[in-house]
């Protein structure tokens, strides 16, 4: 399977002078990020076979549309992203997530089946007085110093947990995915993108509006 990351020139760097490539700790903000990675970390170490016992996972695009990663757009560069990898990997390898329901992650959201199964929950949140805000600081310590302890909001995150089975998928448009390593001999291609009026490798940045665009919506407008 054909895949994209895009790297520093450091890790490029890794790359050739080590002969692979893997995560580096110490760029991953793990206030942030850590109840979100520690989901995909048990996950993939269920999946997706760890044979160098890497600690953290590299990210590549997947699917984009109809190519592998977003095309690149007029606007500042996005940090960080100074080279584009193309590389391949044998399916088996690859955890593989939806990035629309991976926004649901990030925000400790509860992703449904249908829109009888959104109507459900949001009933439950109300019940129990939970708002959004409420919900997010289960999984942003960066942001929210403390998170409620009732019964009722942690019955109710660990629903939320459950439901993040969901985004592990193929079912989609916008596919990302996590692996452990990649081997110089996997690479096929790489391009360092030195032009800088263009943002290469996404599609969260802030439009002209202010807004960045919201894949949970997006998500919601197709269930049926």
């Amino acid at each position: 399977m054909r895949l994209v990351t895009f790297q520093t020139f450091d890790a490029f760097k890794e790359l050739i002078n080590k002969g692979y490539l893997e995560c580096n700790e110490k760029f991953i903000n793990l206030e942030k990020a850590g109840p979100t990675y520690l989901w995909v970390l048990e996950k993939m170490n269920e999946n997706i076979s760890n044979e160098n016992n890497t600690k953290y996972p590299l990210w590549c695009w997947v699917k984009f549309k109809n190519g592998i990663c977003p095309p690149k757009h007029k606007g500042e560069p996005v940090t960080g992203f100074d080279v584009k990898i193309t590389f391949k990997k044998d399916k088996k390898d690859i955890f593989v997530t939806d990035f629309r329901r991976y926004s649901f992650l990030l925000n400790n959201i509860f992703i449904p089946n249908n829109k009888k199964d959104k109507e459900k929950f949001n009933k439950l949140l109300k019940k129990y007085n939970i708002t959004n805000d409420d919900l997010k600081a289960y999984v942003r310590p960066d942001k929210f110093k403390t998170h409620r302890t009732d019964k009722e909001y942690l019955n109710i995150c660990e629903k939320i947990r459950k439901s993040f089975d969901k985004c592990i998928t193929t079912d989609s448009d916008v596919l990302q995915g996590c692996i452990w390593r990649i081997n110089l001999n996997e690479v096929e291609k790489i391009e360092f993108l030195n032009d800088t009026n263009y943002r290469y490798g996404s599609f969260n940045y802030v439009r002209s509006n202010g807004k960045r665009f919201d894949w949970i919506k997006d998500f919601y407008k197709n269930l049926k």
